[in-house]
């Protein structure tokens, strides 16, 4: 019986010292899988942040009922009204001009002298060729002031369909009617232009 109780005195020993020697290599393993575990995770490549794509939205609008509806294009086209008034006017003129003239050279043709017979038919092949020209130069010249006015019509419009757009968030803005350039709205379109010259692996010239 006394056997028995050293026997068990001496292994209950026994295993509280193995204890008291394994707990500093256990703690010590624990410390090492932590470090490990950190310089593991300190070594990973950090993802980079690309920035969030935005939402790509598209426009569309009639140029054709907004400038029927724009007190400018109304303006404009009352000033083409008067001035193509005035052209014809003068033109009218001139027209009168010529058949008086040539009425008089008809009536009198007869009874001049041939030096006064070949002045007014020059005079009157003059007056005909001039009225001409001026047939020609008043479409030219209204031509001309038409497109003047009809561009400072079409920037007021792009500039309203530019705020329109950016208030709505909008990227690009394409006309129903034909536009041959759709609206780019800066800030909201990204640009990919060098993007795609590294692409195909060339180098972007610098713009002086």
């Amino acid at each position: 019986m006394k056997a028995y109780k050293y026997y068990r005195t001496t292994a209950l020993a026994l295993f509280l010292s193995l204890i008291s020697v394994a707990q500093p290599l256990m703690a010590q393993s624990n410390d090492s899988v932590v470090v490990d575990t950190m310089q593991q995770v300190a070594n990973q490549p950090i993802p980079e942040k690309r920035p969030r794509p935005m939402a790509f939205i598209m426009g569309r609008i009639s140029s054709k009922t907004i400038l029927q509806n724009m007190p400018q294009y109304k303006a404009m086209q009352n000033s083409m009204k008067a001035l193509r008034a005035q052209y014809e006017a003068e033109a009218k003129k001139s027209e009168e001009d010529f058949q008086r003239k040539f009425e008089e050279f008809m009536q009198g043709q007869k009874e001049f002298p041939k030096t006064i017979l070949e002045k007014r038919q020059n005079e009157l092949q003059h007056m005909l060729e001039a009225n001409a020209d001026f047939r020609i130069k008043v479409q030219s010249l209204l031509a001309e002031a038409e497109k003047s006015l009809m561009e400072d019509v079409m920037s007021e419009m792009s500039d309203a369909v530019t705020i329109a757009a950016q208030e709505r968030g909008i990227s690009i803005v394409f006309d129903m009617d034909g536009g041959s350039v759709p609206y780019m709205v800066r800030g909201l379109a990204v640009d990919l232009t060098s993007e795609v010259i590294l692409l195909l692996g060339t180098e972007e010239e610098e713009q002086e």
